[in-house]
């Protein structure tokens, strides 16, 4: 059980690892070299990432990714420099991924920060908008819309689905008008 001992100082926890992860054995002989290299992996995370109690997942994934390397390779010289090279090399993606992530502070700020200008959010917006009203609406209303972003004209639309362009039109507005009846109008 990790804890603090009666100085203070963080306890190493027993060695723990899965027989199989990601529905892959482990392979017993990588087991060992992990087992072995336990104490300094634990002490590892815990200077890199300063939770050493992630040890044991981490620990576990490395198990997995060398495994998977041993069946490609016929040999290895030190499979314990290889789980040790390979820890150290999953301990420092971790943490630059982590460091990547950055607070960027209150959503006005974010989009400041985006330099987007506002017909653009109100274009996001309003795709939002039409998603949440088309939701459960026949697929070919939704083309239509699409398309009609896209600056088809009706008769172009008509012709992809197959009816005259004056068709496509009356189609979508009476959709329209009743999709507009069910909600309460605008």
């Amino acid at each position: 059980m990790p804890g603090r001992s009666r100085d203070n100082r963080d306890r190493l926890p027993d060695f723990y690892l899965s027989p199989s992860v990601k529905e892959r054995p482990i392979d017993p002989q990588v087991r060992s070299a992990m087992e072995q290299l336990w104490p300094w992996f634990w002490g590892y995370v815990g200077g890199q990432l300063g939770d050493p109690d992630r040890a044991g997942d981490l620990a576990e994934e490395v198990a997995y990714r060398v495994s998977k390397y041993l069946k490609s390779q016929s040999q290895v010289r030190s499979l314990g420099g290889l789980c040790r090279v390979a820890a150290m090399h999953f301990v420092a993606s971790t943490k630059a991924r982590e460091r990547r992530i950055e607070f960027r502070g209150l959503s006005q700020e974010i989009e400041g920060s985006l330099g987007e200008s506002t017909s653009d959010w109100q274009e996001v917006e309003l795709w939002i908008w039409v998603d949440q009203i088309l939701q459960g609406q026949d697929r070919e209303i939704s083309l239509m819309l699409q398309l009609r972003v896209l600056e088809k004209t009706w008769d172009e639309i008509g012709k992809i689905l197959g009816l005259s362009g004056g068709q496509a039109r009356l189609r979508f507005w009476r959709a329209l008008r009743d999709i507009f009846g069910d909600r309460g109008g605008i």
